[in-house]
């Protein structure tokens, strides 16, 4: 009865614990709370025992290896218990079955297949022995004059899933082992909309690209560019959003190239979120050693001087960086920004194509200087 009452206790623990590994102190604290008021510590610690043995049988827990040094060989209760979650166990036992029924009964390409199948180092997981698989197909089924195509169509072919390539776009497939090369495929960066001032790279050479966040922005500043000719392009930056460093990098990366254009301005919503946007793009171009996004502070300072601001719907303090506000806005302007920012935002949307056209106007020697 008063094992029970002490394993019952114990059941309480493992079931409300978050951790893997419990400590004896609070399990031997449980059970001589549950013992017999007569019961010595030593006869507590006997009863622990016994039962912690019994959830060990029932891979309830594991005990540490008595070889080890996890046991006090005073009480002779081991330091900890590892809980067994078991259905983990059995999901890694049935995949541990399928990789060793994989390796059994595939016929593997010898030239790349063979030595990644054998160094083991780059096939981890159940899912990437899938791929393998895949892959072995493929390569040992293509025929010699296979055109190269977009990765992901190659991925959609290969996996049945077009994504499936995407985070080996740039270092390939198996830690490296496989290139998209290989693979008869090709990066392909998704292409960011834009409205270009001229398809003449002699109009456009040498100007600042303009990125904002926002569709209704995106037209009016572009109509406003067509007046006066400031930047080479707007781009509408909407993926952004998901911080798609890879998007914001290559897809920019598209466009200089195709209008000869010289430095980015970046404008979106004044905001935490929004201010957290250029912050991360930076970070992946200052990674990849490209110029950083400039702040088109003229926009900003016009938006708080509108006043057009809103109330939150819901709390951005998990964006909140007041260093980064003061680096991205220059001081007057961040310290006027932050002097509201816990309690309004100023959405984009609050500078309209009229309000625009005098401010790219005045930026005429910004296209002088690129």
């Amino acid at each position: 009865m008063i094992n029970a009452k002490i394993r019952k206790a114990l059941d309480g623990i493992f079931s409300g614990s978050k951790r893997k590994k419990i400590g004896m102190d609070l399990l031997f604290k449980a059970a001589k709370a549950n013992a017999l008021n007569q019961d010595s510590d030593m006869a507590v610690e006997k009863k622990l025992l016994h039962i912690l043995k019994q959830l060990a049988a029932e891979e309830r827990i594991k005990l540490p290896s008595e070889k080890g040094k996890g046991w006090d060989y005073k009480t002779k209760l081991p330091l900890y218990v590892t809980l067994i979650n078991l259905e983990r166990e059995a999901v890694k036992n049935a995949n541990r079955e399928e990789i060793e029924e994989i390796l059994t009964r595939t016929s593997w390409e010898p030239k790349t297949m063979i030595p990644i199948v054998h160094s083991r180092s780059c096939l981890k997981t159940v899912e990437d022995y899938r791929k393998a698989v895949a892959v072995n197909a493929y390569l040992i089924k293509k025929p010699a004059d296979q055109p190269m195509v977009p990765v992901r169509e190659r991925a959609l072919r290969i996996f049945g899933d077009e994504k499936a390539l995407d985070s080996c776009a740039k270092k390939g497939l198996f830690a490296g082992r496989i290139s998209l090369e290989q693979l008869d495929c090709f990066y392909c960066p998704e292409p960011l909309p834009y409205h270009p001032l001229s398809m003449d790279v002699g109009e456009t050479k040498g100007k600042p690209l303009l990125v904002v966040e926002n569709s209704t922005t995106y037209r009016s500043c572009w109509r406003a560019n067509e007046k006066s000719h400031t930047f080479a392009a707007v781009i509408y930056g909407k993926g952004f959003k998901q911080t798609n460093t890879v998007q914001a990098v290559d897809g920019l990366l598209e466009i200089e190239g195709q209008l000869s254009s010289r430095g980015i301005w970046y404008f979106g919503d004044l905001d935490p979120a929004g201010l957290d946007i250029p912050k991360k793009i930076n970070v992946s171009r200052e990674q990849a050693d490209l110029s950083l996004l400039k702040s088109a502070i003229p926009l900003y300072r016009e938006l708080i001087r509108k006043g057009r601001a809103v109330p939150y719907h819901k709390s951005q303090q998990r964006y909140h960086n007041k260093e980064w506000a003061l680096q991205w806005l220059g001081k007057e302007l961040a310290l006027a920004y932050l002097d509201q920012a816990d309690r309004v935002r100023w959405p984009q949307e609050g500078l309209g194509e009229r309000d625009l056209i005098p401010i790219f106007s005045e930026l005429f020697p910004l296209k002088k200087e690129g």
